[in-house]
């Protein structure tokens, strides 16, 4: 109750008087945040790097923005531009110590929901709540890696990066603009201004290009469903119009999910859980024998007890040229600096 109430002042603008009474808290927070970003610039917090490119995908707000469909995006990017690229994350909500290599026999229970995502590109994939050890851990077992991609990494100081991008959503964007917990902002809207590249993913292209202000614009798709039980067999999303099929979601932005189904010509019924959501088999039994359409990061879930009725929808994000050409850029330029240096570490990580 206490988060929903938090969420409902968070995107709210202008602030709320609740969010005022709470801005002195949030004054609070943004001095421990200063402090401690400060503390890692200067040395009094250790820091490493290994010795390839870095680029982390993050935000400034809490709850989603779109960071993973980001990180994949960038990752094929990177493929189709030569590189071989590993995906280092934290693996919420299991976030273990030591690193875990993902690989094909791994469950969302043993390394989170997202990290499976990344794993299905093709690409080596470690999780771990430091992320420094996961980036050792991959480098380790994996040489031939040449650049790493940080998935929701932006504020873990402990990994120095060389390339920044900044994920904002479009629907909500910052909100009510507050430091927590006033507002939903994890530091001031100033941090985003120093990321390298500043991406929003939309559903649309506006009118100006590729370019909304200072953020790039990526365009969200869904493509035709598959069979959680049998991937090979494929249906266009037409054949669930007219039928009312249920649309579960555990992720950041249901709503979203579903209204993108609308805009496919199917109208189903919502059954939001919250993001993240460890699903089991009791929370689909009151869905009856229609049809289950649900996101990728979900099935991963659910493929323990899949069934017939499942369906998956996938939700991809596609960079524009001059996006891409940007990002390779940065890359290019951390790549050349690196190229014939060893890893440094910078003292023991931190958190």
């Amino acid at each position: 109750m206490l988060t929903a109430m938090l969420e409902k002042i968070w995107w709210t603008s202008p602030p709320t008087a609740l969010a005022m009474l709470l801005s002195p808290m949030s004054w609070l927070f943004g001095r421990i945040v200063s402090l401690r970003r400060t503390l890692y610039r200067g040395g009094t917090f250790k820091r490493f790097h290994p010795g390839v490119p870095v680029v982390v995908v993050g935000n400034i707000v809490v709850g989603g923005a779109g960071k993973t469909p980001i990180t994949q995006a960038v990752v094929r990017c990177l493929i189709q531009a030569g590189y071989k690229p590993g995906v280092i994350c934290r693996g919420y909500p299991v976030s273990p110590a030591l690193p875990r290599h993902v690989s094909a026999r791994s469950r969302a229970s043993d390394v989170g929901d997202e990290p499976l995502l990344h794993f299905a590109l093709g690409v080596p994939v470690v999780v771990c709540a430091k992320r420094a050890l996961a980036a050792s851990a991959l480098l380790d077992r994996y040489p031939e890696v040449d650049v790493l991609v940080a998935d929701d990494a932006l504020q873990h100081y402990a990994l120095m990066r060389d390339v920044e991008i900044e994920v904002m959503s479009s629907e909500r964007r910052y909100g009510n603009q507050m430091l927590l917990p006033a507002g939903p902002l994890r530091e001031p809207t100033e941090r985003a201004r120093e990321c390298g590249l500043r991406i929003t993913p939309s559903w649309w292209v506006p009118e100006t290009g590729y370019k909304v202000g200072n953020h790039h614009v990526a365009r969200r798709r869904i493509s035709d469903a598959y069979a959680l039980i049998e991937p090979s067999r494929r249906t266009q999303l037409g054949t669930f119009a007219g039928s009312r099929p249920a649309v579960v979601a555990g992720i950041a932005n249901p709503v979203q999910f579903a209204k993108a189904l609308e805009r496919a010509g199917v109208d189903g019924q919502l059954f939001a859980f919250s993001d993240h959501h460890a699903f089991k088999q009791a929370d689909f039994d009151n869905i009856g024998n229609r049809s289950i359409l649900m996101t990728e990061k979900d099935a991963a879930k659910c493929r323990e007890f899949a069934d017939h009725r499942m369906w998956v929808v996938p939700m991809t994000v596609h960079l524009a040229p001059e996006t891409k050409r940007k990002l390779l850029h940065l890359v290019k330029r951390a790549r050349e600096k690196y190229l014939n240096s060893e890893p440094t570490s910078h003292g023991s990580e931190t958190t």
